[in-house]
């Protein structure tokens, strides 16, 4: 007892510990965002989901963007000023193409990599990453959300447009970015029940010159929240006598339980000669690609989408390179997301 109360009197008698000492937030970088992260809450997909970043030079010695990169295929970028000096900033609008891009959470980021050059100073670079991030969810859908040929003559693929709100949008007219490429747009068909759906077709011409480009259609519509959707287009056009594939285009669609897709794709020259693989890889991380190894007058290339991707719906496009005839082929691949 004597013990306790001892103990206690001394505790009593200790004076306070001082405050823990007060940290200063660091200074900003010369050249910096002030709000890095944007964060949009839930969206609507179908149109684009638009976003300004401010970038300020706050230091000394000029400022020089020398690039901005991104790792999807869904953004747009629009830069303002590229050299700032003391005291100037800039801004970048980025544009995400949510017609891509999956229901749910989503994160899409820019690396803004840039110059700072000052009077007796060496120059320094370095970057700034930027970031968006929103839960996508959608009335509004185009199937496929993105196109994809890979053909040596022509070829066509319909789109169709579907919009389950009470007053649904109307394609009135289309355009793209190419003069090998024409869009036509079809009537509106109305199902008891279901979302009003609209087709329209993409074709590629014969006299479209051989070699890969990324192409963009535009479907206007008449609805001022929703007044265009922006369909990307890969063209893969092969020169004659190159290589067929089937299929062309492959798409898994998972079965309740299933939580792994794998197809196979034959590759076969168009003029019954040898065809082999020199290497394939797909544009997402995860993805696996495996190779029939020789040569001979089928080569395989078989596409494993695992557990971990099928987690959500997705895209990617697989590149393979043909080390006979020569060239390369894009397969593009779509699958649903697993059914627990």
């Amino acid at each position: 007892m004597n013990t306790l109360i001892l103990l206690s009197a001394v505790a009593a008698g200790q004076p306070p510990a001082p405050p823990a000492p007060q940290v200063p937030p660091a200074a900003p970088a010369a050249f910096h965002a002030p709000a890095p992260a944007a964060a949009k809450g839930d969206v609507k997909a179908g149109p684009p989901l638009v976003h300004v970043f401010d970038l300020f030079h706050n230091g000394t010695g000029t400022v020089t963007i020398t690039k901005i990169e991104s790792g999807c295929g869904c953004l747009r970028q629009t830069l303002g000023a590229q050299v700032l000096q003391p005291g100037q900033q800039t801004k970048l609008e980025l544009e995400v193409n949510t017609l891509t891009q999956p229901d749910g959470p989503n994160r899409w980021q820019v690396t803004v990599g840039y110059k700072l050059e000052a009077p007796g100073a060496r120059p320094q670079t370095g970057e700034l990453l930027l970031q968006v991030t929103a839960t996508l969810s959608r009335d509004i859908q185009v199937n496929p959300p993105q196109v994809g040929f890979s053909t040596a003559g022509e070829a066509s693929q319909v789109l169709v447009v579907s919009d389950r709100r009470p007053k649904p949008l109307t394609v009135t007219r289309a355009a793209s970015s190419s003069q090998h490429l024409t869009v036509e747009v079809g009537a509106v068909a109305n199902a008891a029940g279901q979302p009003r759906t609209q087709s329209v077709t993409v074709k590629l011409a014969a006299a479209a010159p051989a070699g890969h480009r990324d192409e963009v259609v535009v479907l206007y519509t008449d609805d001022q929240e929703c007044p265009e959707l922006r369909v990307p287009v890969r063209v893969l056009k092969r020169a004659a006598g190159g290589v067929t594939v089937t299929p062309e285009a492959v798409t898994l669609r998972l079965a309740a339980g299933q939580t792994e897709g794998s197809a196979l794709v034959q590759l076969r020259s168009s003029d019954g000669k040898a065809v082999s693989i020199a290497g394939a890889e797909s544009d997402l991380p995860g993805v696996t690609v495996k190779c029939s190894t020789g040569s001979g007058p089928v080569a395989t290339v078989r596409i494993t989408v695992p557990e971990a991707v099928t987690a959500q719906p997705g895209r990617c496009t697989v590149r393979v390179r043909l080390s006979e005839p020569g060239g390369e082929v894009a397969i593009p691949v779509a699958w649903t997301s697993a059914k627990k």
